[in-house]
């Protein structure tokens, strides 16, 4: 069992990380105490393929149990299951404060952890990712949230877990579209912050896609480092540290919301995109090398079908994209490489280069 401790002060949590984790909940009997309420938010899918597991961990701590499922799609981050999971948690949890367990992948995990940001002012929740997208990125570092037609996260708390369970058994049923989103993040994390990170990842990219037990614990415990190391320094994104961990989501979510969230697109084939047309920006900016940038989308598309947004209207991409929360006082901003492991933020990128690219991306453009 491998562990990464996100130091927070009194916010302080450990990450988690190996074959059969979630074992190690009986922890709560120390931290939370037992006999409380445990409101399961998940969904069918992964309630018919390992709730069974959770549950028979979870009764050795309490006796009284909800597993509540929710849609499985961007569409569960809505105001209207927001309002009916609360309802069934008040309903569920009278005169007693719940803990919520988020058992899923990262839309559950952020309905899950805005449910808890909000009930009663907060109250406790574990997030027990099972997806590897999940694991290596949304379930650590407190951001929680819900979507609007308009755009993606933007209505949402920062409200840390109390502890992040990593569990590598629930990778073994995820299909390899899902693996793939995974794989997406973790490239970001070579590119914005360890160059020999993303040496490791060439590498090693079929082994990932093989499901080879060493090299995804590696991936998990070395994404969620970075990614606990930056969170840290900058945990209420004040300090413009963490914006790095948004590589390829600004054009990324803009495409998510431009689809109006119809699962035409996955979230992370959507980042694999925007990641490739914010090098592309930083090559059209004189940020990088032409052989850089090159590198870096091989990387980014090797073993990955390219997504096709012919049917996805430039306008409403933009449109989309003026609802960013990077953005400010009417300024676009974006993160771009200036080589591999270190990026900036950029400030004011002409409306036209960033239509261009679109555009490019969308005929088929490949570097």
């Amino acid at each position: 069992m491998k562990v990464v401790k996100v130091n927070l002060g009194k916010r302080s949590y450990e990450i988690l990380i190996g074959k059969g984790a979630i074992s190690k909940l009986s922890t709560l009997r120390k931290t939370q105490g037992l006999g409380r309420p445990f409101f399961v938010i998940t969904n069918k899918k992964i309630n018919a393929l390992h709730g069974k597991r959770l549950a028979a961990v979870l009764r050795k701590l309490s006796t009284k149990i909800l597993f509540y499922e929710v849609p499985d799609s961007e569409k569960a981050k809505s105001f209207s299951v927001y309002i009916k999971a609360i309802r069934r948690l008040a309903s569920f949890a009278v005169k007693e404060k719940p803990i919520i367990f988020a058992f899923g992948g990262g839309v559950v995990g952020d309905l899950a952890g805005f449910v808890a940001s909000a009930y009663r002012r907060g109250v406790p929740y574990v997030q027990i990712p099972t997806t590897l997208l999940a694991q290596v990125d949304s379930a650590v570092g407190g951001k929680v949230a819900i979507d609007i037609e308009e755009a993606k996260n933007i209505v949402g708390n920062f409200y840390q877990p109390g502890m992040v369970i990593c569990d590598l058994h629930f990778l073994t049923t995820l299909p390899v579209k899902e693996l793939r989103d995974g794989l997406t993040e973790i490239i970001k994390y070579g590119i914005i912050k360890d160059a020999k990170f993303f040496a490791y990842l060439e590498k090693n990219l079929k082994s990932v896609l093989k499901r080879r037990p060493a090299v995804l614990e590696h991936i998990v415990l070395k994404s969620c480092s970075i990614k606990a190391r930056v969170v840290e320094k900058d945990e209420l994104d004040t300090l413009d540290l963490r914006a790095m961990l948004n590589f390829g989501h600004t054009i990324g979510h803009a495409i998510e919301a431009a689809t109006r969230y119809s699962g035409v697109l996955t979230h992370g084939e959507a980042v694999r995109a925007g990641m490739v047309m914010a090098s592309i920006i930083a090559l059209r900016l004189g940020m990088i090398d032409g052989n850089v940038c090159k590198k870096i989308n091989s990387l980014i598309q090797r073993e990955m079908p390219r997504l096709c947004l012919k049917g996805v209207s430039s306008g409403k991409i933009l449109t989309a994209l003026s609802y960013d929360k990077k953005f400010i006082d009417g300024v676009n901003r974006f993160i771009l490489p200036e080589k591999i492991g270190c990026v900036k933020i950029v400030e004011n990128v002409p409306q036209a280069l960033i239509k261009e690219v679109i555009e490019s991306y969308k005929r088929g453009i490949r570097l």
